[in-house]
């Protein structure tokens, strides 16, 4: 099973859990439910100007990465000014609250697994009563976290073709950053920073984890489940368990996108290559 969609401001609303909780904050989905997706949970959130949501708690998992604007951030009891390039994670039961801290609508990519729930009846949000919204921040400092899941990378910080190394063999060419994993602190998903350089690619595979891939910059095309398609910035694709895919950069430039892993990826075998099994299956039927 697999999804191709497309953010859209027009999708941007209001969150009906929020009510009375935030001010000039809006969602656009990405990726839930109705997309087929049963553990991830993926959208653009966006504050106006003077916007804040208050103090609250998940009993679930987010990760985020701030595309635009500037941010107040207070995730438990840290509170950093974070703008374009900053990620971090907020886990299970920590308290956290935002405000925008500039004049421009600010804008972040965020992830949430396991994914939240729809039905009303059953609360995985809390708000603090009289809790806080945080007015300043420190700017964040990438080589002082203080304790806190947070971290930046952006284009700018991408090495130079001769100061890469290989992601696995046959993927010469393919850049990748880990914003989000298990050794960040995180329990329930990763994240990631990639980059496909013009002809890269990669064969057809699948996993026992669903991914989502937000394309930030350039053109890549697809084959999922069998179907070609073609991303754009702003696109998103979702790729389910099982789901056979593959990717080649066909453009004359880089493709880059923030990709997303839920449930984290097992220790072994986190890859299923096609080839490889047509090749292994060649060598014990003969």
């Amino acid at each position: 099973m697999h999804f191709i969609g497309k953010f859209d401001e027009k999708r941007l609303s209001p969150i009906p859990k929020f009510h009375n909780h935030s001010e000039g904050y809006t969602v656009a989905p990405l990726i839930d439910q109705r997309s087929g997706s049963v553990h991830t949970e993926l959208a653009v959130n966006q504050l106006a100007a003077n916007g804040t949501v208050s103090a609250h708690v998940h009993s679930y998992e987010e990760g985020f990465y701030i595309l635009s604007g500037r941010a107040v951030v207070m995730i438990g009891e840290n509170t950093h000014l974070l703008g374009p390039g900053d990620y971090g994670a907020i886990k299970v039961g920590t308290i956290h609250a935002w405000r925008n801290a500039g004049s421009e609508s600010l804008r972040w990519l965020q992830m949430a697994a396991p994914q939240p729930k729809t039905n009303d009846d059953v609360k995985d949000t809390w708000f603090l009563k009289g809790g806080k919204i945080p007015t300043e921040g420190k700017p964040f400092d990438p080589g002082n976290r203080n304790g806190s899941l947070l971290g930046h990378f952006d284009m700018g910080q991408i090495p130079p073709m001769s100061e890469r190394r290989d992601v696995m063999p046959g993927l010469e060419g393919v850049f990748l950053n880990w914003l989000i994993d298990s050794k960040f602190g995180a329990s329930h998903h990763r994240m990631a920073f990639i980059e496909y350089q013009p002809g890269v690619g990669i064969g057809p595979h699948d996993h026992t984890f669903e991914e989502s891939y937000f394309i930030l910059d350039g053109e890549i095309e697809g084959i999922l489940d069998g179907e070609p398609y073609v991303a754009r910035p702003g696109d998103v694709l979702w790729t389910g368990v099982g789901c056979v895919h593959s990717f080649k950069n066909k453009s004359n430039g880089p493709v880059r996108w923030i990709e997303t892993f839920s449930p984290q990826p097992p220790a072994e075998n986190a890859f299923r290559f096609m080839a490889e099994w047509e090749k292994r299956a060649v060598e014990i039927e003969r």
